[in-house]
């Protein structure tokens, strides 16, 4: 039976691909002691298959598949995470890039004083190394600057050894981690849900305070001041409108607010006190709807830019974006597959829809044309030789869409290119690109498991499991401690460090899916991938 099992999926890549994908999506889902392994049960079935079934034949996935999910995964993650990218780099990119390179640095210097201990040469070291940080790039590197010498082969061979405990071992480490700072981890996803995800809600109240009576709402600075937005103004004998900035407010007015329970209670003690009235159930003249923006010219748009109260004598008082509701700012952009809740006079409504959209068939409609440059224009970088001492470098294929694609992601659209992809799309991309990653090099890796044996492979498997222990907790203590990060951006930022998709996707997860770790990952990966390339060098020159 398991010879026929054997010789099925050697014959039918396809199929062999499926059953690790269809197993390893089971074993994800399922829970021990309230842990899930998510997509990384891909990687373990993959692994597990392939040491089972490499003696009967062996198993493999293009390469040419593998490279397509790193790439899909890499450039959707950059695509989401460049609008707050930037920002967070100036803030404390420098702090984090700083720590990821002394572990590297660290790692790096530990692989060459164990693997002379273990009497490895420099090939096998500098394999290793690469292997215990799952960096391919830098193992091309590393056989490249060997080439023509006694231990051109050498580089793959430690690299294999050590990529499997690389994956696994940083996997296991920040789930560590995650467990030892429960409560603060708990407590930054506590905040972030409550920073971003509170429940908005609306309250009538009265205008009865003296000072604001005769001002105007942007001179009272309402949305500064208590955070909250008002969406409609009832005025005893007239009809009830759609305030604006220039709004002017009388005494006896009432309003609608929306904003957060707190946020109502300071609106409330600044204008005055909450009204018995209910100003929403007469909607005659001024009504709510829920307008989805599918328009790809609006995408990177302010709502300040567009004017609602102008054109329209419109509101938009939520908006929704992800999963989460917030208050909208007139400086917030616009994203393909924003969901908007605007007031408006009825017979404006109509109009209102037609400027955003408003359709769900056009949101799926996606720019491949786009999608397609921004990909090519990603993997023209990643060949791109860069300047190093006796040589050059190249980024790869996983620093160079990625590149690319937080440039693109912070822009975007350019004239008629729409380079977001709504988030649903990103999201559906960036899960299919990882899972077919994982699968691959699982399979790809878990003949290695049974292929070392003897002293020397024992040797490879040591150092593999000391790189990889040492310079992730060195990652993990120098990004929480000397770099000052919290809990979620520090599993972001060791992932970046692996610069390893799998321990970004379990990072995600631990974090209550914050978009915070896909930021920090990204906010070093790029550093993170090219240091590792020049000490792979180096130690394959070296060691």
């Amino acid at each position: 039976m398991t010879s026929w099992i054997a010789s099925v999926l050697s014959q039918h890549e396809l199929l062999l691909l499926m059953v690790v994908l269809l197993l390893g999506q089971l074993l994800g889902q399922l829970s021990v002691l309230g842990v899930r392994l998510g997509p990384a049960g891909v990687l373990f079935v993959g692994l597990g298959l392939s040491a089972w079934l490499s003696p009967l034949g062996p198993l493999r996935v293009a390469g040419t598949l593998k490279d397509l999910g790193l790439v899909l995964f890499v450039y959707c993650v950059g695509l989401a995470s460049g609008p707050g990218f930037f920002q967070a780099f100036r803030s404390r990119g420098s702090r984090l890039n700083l720590a990821v390179l002394a572990a590297l640095a660290s790692g790096a210097a530990i692989s060459v004083a164990a693997g002379r201990v273990l009497g490895l040469d420099r090939g096998q070291i500098a394999g290793v190394f690469c292997g215990a940080l799952t960096n391919t790039p830098a193992l091309a590197a590393a056989a490249d600057r060997l080439k023509g010498t006694a231990f051109a082969d050498h580089p793959a061979l430690g690299y294999s050894a050590a990529y499997p405990f690389g994956v696994l071992g940083a996997l296991l480490l920040v789930r560590g981690f995650a467990r030892l700072r429960q409560r603060a981890l708990e407590a930054e996803v506590e905040q972030m849900t409550t920073a971003t995800a509170r429940a908005l809600l609306s309250r009538n109240l009265v205008v009865s305070n003296a000072e604001v009576a005769g001002l105007t709402i942007g001179e009272v600075r309402v949305r500064d001041v208590a955070g909250v937005v008002l969406s409609r103004l009832h005025r005893e004998g007239q009809p009830d409108q759609v305030p604006t900035a220039a709004t002017r407010l009388l005494a006896g007015d009432v309003v609608v607010a929306v904003g957060t329970a707190e946020a109502l209670e300071r609106a409330a003690r600044l204008l005055g006190g909450v009204s018995s009235q209910h100003l929403e159930a007469e909607r005659r003249e001024i009504d709510m709807r829920r307008i989805l923006v599918s328009r790809a010219d609006l995408v990177g748009r302010t709502l300040e830019e567009l004017d609602l109260a102008g054109r329209f004598n419109a509101q938009v008082t939520r908006l929704r974006r992800a999963d989460l509701d917030m208050l909208p700012s007139p400086s917030l952009r616009l994203e393909l597959g924003d969901r908007l809740r605007v007031v408006a006079p009825v017979r404006r409504l109509p109009a209102i829809a037609e400027l955003f959209g408003d359709s769900d068939r056009a949101l799926a409609e996606i720019d491949f044309v786009a999608l397609a440059l921004g990909l090519a224009l990603g993997l023209l970088l990643a060949q791109l030789p860069l300047p190093f001492p006796g040589g050059s470098l190249k980024l790869g294929i996983a620093a160079g869409p990625l590149l690319v694609s937080l440039l693109l992601g912070r822009l975007g659209r350019s004239g008629p290119l729409l380079w977001s992809l709504p988030y649903e799309t990103n999201s559906v991309l960036r899960h299919l690109g990882l899972l077919l990653f994982l699968a691959a090099v699982g399979i790809g890796s878990g003949g290695a498991l049974r292929s070392l044996v003897g002293q020397s492979g024992a040797a490879l498997l040591v150092l593999g499991l000391v790189v990889t222990v040492a310079t992730n907790v060195i990652a993990l203590l120098l990004l929480h401690g000397a770099a000052g990060a919290g809990a979620i951006e520090t599993m972001g930022s060791t992932s970046g460090a692996q610069t390893q998709p799998a321990t970004l996707a379990v990072a995600y997860e631990l974090s209550g899916r914050s978009e915070q770790t896909y930021v920090a990952y990204a906010m070093v990966y790029p550093v993170a991938m090219i240091a590792k390339i020049l000490l792979a060098q180096l130690i394959a020159l070296l060691a």
